[in-house]
């Protein structure tokens, strides 16, 4: 905004030179970005923030300066006490109140038309608006004094004795005063007569009641629009004016009435009305003044200075504020014109760019030593992150936001899904709620250009569902998928991508971060292959899952080879794991390998047969291994085949043969009563 040091002087009492006055508001917070010198002014251009659109006036500025350096403030005349019986008389109708909470207008009949004063012309004209007529040019002077925005429409021109303020019927079209034809939609205000709208509520006013120099009766609208109501029809229009721009950042609600009178008191003085109406009006103010509870003793602990309380109190009381109360408590009345206050912390603010942000010093904060703290998630990512690395994974990182249409063709709980709006792609729709889609696009990939071995693992965050009017949860989750025919090297033949290759990954993962008691049992979700699938699990608490995916999930989303994936949780993982882990000394003895093979119902899990021969062995059986797994026609339906090494190793000798083999045989027989095992024909 432009504004006229020759017109700031009718308001207040400056001493300073315009120089000294641009670097006093600056430094206040009203940025002035250049100053303009005329022979006989000074015109400084200012930057507005949108919390201070009482800045968007010279009495605005006014009250400002006053408030830096104090000096006699005055408001101008605008008092108009004389009101006759026009022949005319208009009815306001307020349709929609949210969008109009309240509209006036004041008739004034056989106007005389003259030139607009010199004075008035210069002003605007160095404010950056010309010229157009005496009632327009009032209008716009107001506009710039006091920072409300008024309109004249010729009373001759409107429809009927009814001044409508309502939402444009869809599809309904208005020629504004720019010579456009404007088409409106249903959020739009307009103001309008009985046959159309005659002006956009807020933004500009209509051709068909344009004022003119034949213009005789004039009526004049002064109102309070909602800012977001303004604020959506300019920008959806692309039509802004010197009205929208206040309008959209809030006018002073007590301002309306004031405004509207001083265009009166201008225009009865310069356009000679016959007559002057009484204020139509309909609605009410929404008027806004806060009592805000200020205590001294916060100053100081804020700004880290001791302000004098006769100053605090000064300096409150040149911004117009209204208080009481004493050193220790303040009361304070914020008026209308300053919305952007509600907290005791804006008066703080407040006092401290008037008192001189300049007079604060500089002090360093007070820093107590504190021991360094470790997010523990975070700490065992990084773990995580490294052993993937170890066992050949590559990271890769992935949207947040998947597709919602491709998990809609699985089963999975839609309850748990936080959908979102995301205009820049509509088919980004869903926060994920886990981390398989991102994974099986990356693969997708891969496979696509011939990458044969495809090794991926992904840490990142899962957002689930918790209810209306919650948050959704994060939880931080590992992924980890493999695909393709394996690496080839003549150092190791060729290996592809299997479900015990991804088990003996997570098996892997798991040992390293202390959770070797993990349950493992059937996993129950539906994207994985029967029986190839599992859900780890560790004092009845689900840690995460892995298998082989189904045909389904891998034809969703277009990927032919075989996937294995497996997902955890870190938290989960964190908060399980044990701090402190065991550990045995080398064993000085050797140890007495024994091989054994047994066959099984296909019910019994090698987990299970384990567990029991470790049971057996007791302290001599110091580790088991499964090497072989064998099903097909030679053994009887329902049963397979599974191949042991047991580990026979004591801590204080060297066993001897007969030993080992008497536990052994005893060993056998257990699993015979427990399981129904039999050894093979010879």
């Amino acid at each position: 905004m432009k504004v006229s040091l020759n017109w700031l002087r009718d308001y207040i009492q400056i001493k300073s030179s315009h120089q000294v006055l641009a670097h006093q508001l600056t430094m206040a917070g009203l940025e002035v970005k250049n100053v303009e010198s005329t022979r006989d002014d000074a015109v400084f251009e200012t930057e507005i923030t949108t919390n201070r659109p009482d800045w968007l006036s010279h009495l605005g500025v006014a009250r400002e300066t006053h408030a830096i350096g104090g000096g006699r403030f005055s408001i101008p005349s605008h008092a108009v006490r004389s009101r006759s019986k026009t022949k005319r008389r208009f009815k306001i109708s307020i349709l929609d109140p949210a969008l109009c909470p309240y509209y006036s207008a004041v008739l004034l009949e056989d106007i005389v038309w003259s030139e607009t004063p010199e004075f008035m012309r210069e002003r605007l004209e160095a404010c950056g608006i010309r010229s157009v007529n005496l009632v327009v040019d009032i209008t716009n002077y107001v506009l710039l004094e006091w920072g409300q925005p008024l309109h004249a429409f010729d009373a001759d021109r409107l429809e009927g004795e009814t001044i409508y303020a309502r939402r444009a019927r869809k599809g309904e079209k208005m020629v504004a005063i720019d010579g456009v034809t404007y088409e409106l939609d249903t959020d739009d205000l307009v103001i309008a007569d009985s046959k159309g709208a005659a002006a956009i509520g807020g933004v500009m006013g209509g051709k068909v009641s344009e004022v003119s120099r034949k213009s005789k009766n004039v009526l004049l609208e002064s109102a309070f629009f909602a800012p977001s109501a303004v604020r959506k029809t300019s920008r959806r229009l692309g039509l802004a004016s010197e009205s929208s721009y206040r309008f959209e950042r809030r006018v002073d609600p007590r301002g309306v009435a004031p405004g509207r009178e001083r265009a009166v008191f201008l225009l009865r003085k310069y356009c000679r009305p016959g007559k002057i109406s009484r204020v139509f009006q309909a609605g009410r103010v929404p008027v806004k003044e806060p009592v805000i509870v200020l205590k001294p003793p916060a100053i100081r602990r804020v700004l880290g200075i001791e302000i004098p309380f006769s100053k605090v109190k000064s300096l409150l009381k040149r911004l117009g504020f209204q208080i009481s109360g004493t050193a220790e408590k303040l009361t304070v009345r914020v008026p209308s014109y300053r919305g952007d206050l509600t907290r005791p912390i804006d008066l703080i603010e407040e006092i401290a760019r008037l008192y001189g942000y300049d007079r604060i010093p500089e002090t360093l904060p007070t820093l107590v030593p504190r021991e360094p703290e470790v997010d523990p998630v975070l700490e065992i990512e990084d773990r995580v992150r490294t052993l993937c690395v170890s066992l050949g994974l590559q990271e890769t990182i992935t949207y947040g936001i998947v597709e919602s249409a491709a998990l809609e063709k699985l089963d999975f709980d839609r309850r748990q899904w936080t959908r979102v709006i995301n205009p820049q792609n509509r088919a980004l729709d869903l926060m994920r709620p886990n981390l398989l889609p991102g994974l099986m696009a990356t693969i997708r990939h891969n496979l696509y250009v011939n990458e044969t071995d495809v090794r991926l693992f992904e840490i990142g965050n899962r957002y689930l569902h918790q209810g209306e009017g919650r948050f959704p949860s994060e939880e931080r989750m590992l992924a980890i998928a493999i695909a393709g025919e394996g690496s080839r090297s003549w150092l190791e033949q060729e290996r592809a991508a299997s479900f015990y290759g991804l088990k003996g990954m997570v098996d892997e993962l798991m040992s390293q971060l202390g959770l070797c008691a993990l349950e493992a049992k059937s996993a129950g979700n539906s994207f994985y292959v029967a029986g190839k699938g599992v859900c780890l699990s560790l004092r009845g608490q689900e840690v995460g899952h892995y298998g082989a995916l189904s045909d389904r999930v891998r034809e969703t989303y277009d990927v032919k080879r075989p996937v294995f994936f497996a997902q955890i949780s870190l938290e989960k993982m964190e908060s399980l794991a044990e701090a402190k882990r065991a550990v045995q000394d080398i064993p000085k003895f050797p140890p007495s390998p024994r091989d054994l093979t047994v066959i099984l119902p296909e019910s019994i899990r090698a987990k299970s047969v384990i567990a029991e021969i470790e049971l057996g062995g007791g302290d001599w059986v110091r580790g088991v291994d499964v090497f072989d797994y064998f099903k097909g026609e030679k053994l009887p339906q329902g049963k397979k085949s599974l191949s042991f090494r047991i580990h026979y190793q004591a801590k204080d000798r060297t066993l001897q043969n007969e030993e080992v083999n008497r536990l052994h045989f005893s060993i056998i027989d257990s699993l015979n009563g427990k399981f129904g095992a039999q050894l093979p024909e010879q």
